[in-house]
């Protein structure tokens, strides 16, 4: 099996440095979502699909540009179907690029494909489109209008500081209210600068990939936090047919 990623930006599943559609090896640095996804894989699979390079990494730029490039052919292959809302057009899309290359590197590859889809729920990069159920819905339908049955949507609420903060500010405890934060970084008191001082430091790529890689943030002792619980049922799921 073969774990595919994309993500926001470095702090969530990482970054490639290679301009390519899907970077391996030692052109993904992988980040602390990225972790999240082998560490729960783990518990299926009994071996690190990371360290042992069985994974790749859509940078984003590639991912967007692919949903571009093929948006007026899903126009007009959606004609006479239900399309998606406008505000959450963005996942769907998104979606179903990610879920076009799955399947080219699942033929390639000749191998099992699960191809996990990180965006942020809310903040100012995602004002307007649409609440957290439809953003998970509209990506599962991306997923399935490619007749794609191993992708996972990965969406924090509001974003992925909620869940480190869960473990690193919270001690695990009583963490769902951090669901409802707000996810703007220009807000007042952001979730970026509470994690930045519960660590007691910047929290870089390095620093919180560290720390899941090495378990001291666990992502199975996270337990009250819907938008994560979603997450590791859907996975747990797809790990269940492979």
């Amino acid at each position: 099996m073969y774990l595919l990623f994309s993500g926001e930006g470095p702090t969530d599943m990482g970054q490639g440095t290679a301009t390519k559609d899907v970077c391996e090896g030692e052109e993904f640095l992988p980040g602390p979502m990225a972790w999240f996804v082998d560490q729960w894989t783990e518990r299926k699979q009994y071996l690190s699909h990371i360290e042992n390079q069985l994974c790749g990494f859509i940078p984003k730029p590639q991912l967007i540009a692919k949903a571009k490039a093929s948006s007026s052919r899903r126009s007009l292959a959606l004609r006479g179907k239900k399309n998606p809302e406008h505000e959450t057009r963005y996942y769907y899309n998104n979606a179903r690029a990610m879920a076009q290359i799955a399947k080219d590197v699942s033929t390639n590859k000749q191998d099992s494909v699960v191809a996990v889809l990180f965006r942020d729920s809310d903040g100012t990069q995602s004002s307007g489109r649409g609440e957290w159920k439809a953003k998970w819905d509209s990506m599962l339908d991306g997923f399935s209008r490619e007749g794609f049955d191993s992708g996972v949507p990965m969406i924090p609420k509001p974003k992925s500081e909620a869940w480190l903060l869960c473990a690193v500010g919270n001690n695990y405890q009583h963490c769902e209210s951090l669901e409802n934060e707000s996810g703007n970084d220009n807000g007042q008191n952001p979730l970026k600068d509470q994690l930045d001082t519960a660590l007691g430091e910047p929290a870089s790529r390095e620093l919180l990939a560290e720390k899941v890689k090495s378990g001291e943030i666990d992502i199975s002792l996270i337990v009250d936090m819907p938008s994560l619980g979603c997450f590791k049922d859907k996975l747990d799921k797809v790990l269940g047919t492979l």
